[in-house]
Parts: C-alpha cells; sequence; structure tokens
C-alpha cells in the first residue's frame, strides 16, 4: 500500500516502456504490468466498454472522488484483502477530476504463475480438483457478503503451480448484507460466460459435468 502516491507512479506512457501490457475483461480497459521498488505490479486504467465507449472513452461522470469507481475498488480490494480472501493487494489509487467528469487508475500487485480460467480450459481439460476449488473460492467471497459484478471466466485466475484460485476485476462490485438471490445471479453469470466461450471456440473444455463439480465445491459437498 503506498499512503501518498506520486502522479508519477500513474503514468501509463512511461510504464509501458519497459512493460507488459495485456488485456483485461473486454471493455474494462488494459492493464500494464511493471516493476515498483522491485515489486511486481498491475496498473489498470479505467476505460468505458459498450455504446458509451465512443462518446466518453475513459470518463466518468462524477465530482466526488471518493465515490470514483477507482477508490471503490480500491476500498473493497483493501477490505478483502484483510479478510483474507484472494484478491490482488491494493497498492495505490487515483482520480483526475476535471469538470463534471473523472478519469481512474488503480494500482495493484502482480499475481504471479496464474493464468485466466478461460485461457486455461482452451488448452488444459480442468481436472475436478480445480473445478471444485474454483467453486469453494466463490463460496469465500459469497459468505463475507462480497459481490463480484462480472464474475466471469477471465476474471477467475488459476496458479499453474498450486492450483489455487483468485479473483479479480472488482470494478462496481460491493459488500451485499441482504437477500440471497444474488449470490445465484453471480452463479449464473458465470455459468453464461463459460457457456459463450465454449460456443466461440472450437475447443474448450467445459461441460456439464465439470459444472456440477463447481457446485459441490460452491456447496462445501465431498467429492
Amino acid at each position: 500500500m503506498v499512503e501518498h502516491p506520486e502522479a508519477a507512479l500513474f503514468d501509463i506512457d512511461s510504464a509501458q516502456q519497459n512493460a507488459d501490457v495485456q488485456s483485461l475483461a473486454e471493455g474494462r480497459g488494459h492493464a500494464v504490468f511493471f516493476k515498483y521498488h522491485d515489486h511486481d505490479v498491475v496498473l489498470k486504467h479505467y476505460q468505458r466498454g459498450g455504446k458509451m465507449a465512443a462518446l466518453l472513452h475513459d470518463r466518468y461522470i462524477g465530482v466526488d472522488c471518493n465515490k470514483s469507481r477507482s477508490f471503490r475498488e480500491w476500498r473493497l480490494l483493501n477490505h478483502m484483502h484483510s479478510l483474507g480472501l484472494p484478491v490482488p493487494s491494493p497498492v495505490a489509487a487515483r482520480c483526475c477530476q476535471s469538470g463534471l467528469f473523472y478519469r481512474a487508475d488503480l494500482i495493484t500487485m502482480r499475481i504471479n504463475n496464474v493464468i485466466t480460467l478461460a485461457d486455461y480450459l482452451l488448452g488444459h481439460e480442468g481436472n475436478d480438483n480445480v473445478w471444485y476449488a474454483v467453486g469453494a473460492c466463490i463460496r469465500r467471497f459469497h459468505d463475507e457478503a462480497i459481490y463480484h459484478a462480472d464474475l466471469n471466466a477471465r476474471n477467475i485466475l488459476l496458479n499453474t503451480v498450486n492450483e489455487e484460485i483468485y479473483l479479480i476485476d472488482f470494478d462496481k462490485g460491493a459488500i451485499r448484507y441482504l437477500g440471497e438471490s444474488w449470490k445465484a445471479a453471480n452463479l449464473a453469470r458465470l455459468q453464461r460466460s463459460l457457456l459463450k466461450f465454449k460456443s466461440l471456440n472450437a475447443v474448450f473444455y467445459y461441460g456439464h459435468a465439470n459444472w456440477c463439480t463447481l457446485l459441490a465445491g460452491y456447496n462445501q459437498q465431498q467429492q
């Protein structure tokens, strides 16, 4: 965590000169991986998706930076990290105000030796342990009332060494203490994502049995 981050820390052009640039989920901006004080970190610049992208690009409406997307995600990450949940550690957040609009950035620690679940399933037939672990991981977040607004196969990371699971990209995420329906909606969102990837790729290792194993992990059922 950086208590008083300098503006230069968020200089994307400078970071990109010796960095690894990768795409995040569609319409959600891009990430720049670089070194900061010998630490591997990730800089995310918030970018609009959908129809509003053509009009506002990377600008968001708002006059209070405390309510900006970057600050909200930073606070949620900090809360989840304090609970020991498998998320990136928050480093710094920025909000640049200009009239009625703002631009936003977020820096987190990089999680090494990971691959998105979507990319993993393009080349590997995930075993039952992986699917069970994904379900169990999601359950941990739900038990802490953590809502992920975009739970899809690209926002789930798998450690290729020990098969640990992480969740990323909590933009628009929230703490929801009331109700239970959002939990089922979260799972349904992930299922739609997996089915979409399967329909778009000639080879994508996902089937009904895998989903059942994921639910077994979510419900903490014995394998």
